[in-house]
């Protein structure tokens, strides 16, 4: 993982982007960590599990 100081606003969801935050590049997607399930379930359509 590498520090950006020059770091895009905001995700393709729409949520800010704020220093200390991790996200991800897909190519031109830029997804926050927290969107990250959004986008790999919509984008990838890979299916999320739980263990039990």
């Amino acid at each position: 993982m590498k520090t950006v100081e020059d770091h895009p606003i905001e995700d393709m969801y729409g949520s800010e982007i704020r220093e200390g935050d991790i996200y991800y590049i897909f190519g031109e997607s830029v997804v926050l960590e927290g969107n990250l399930d959004d986008y790999i379930t919509e984008h990838l359509k890979g299916e999320i599990h739980l263990a039990k």
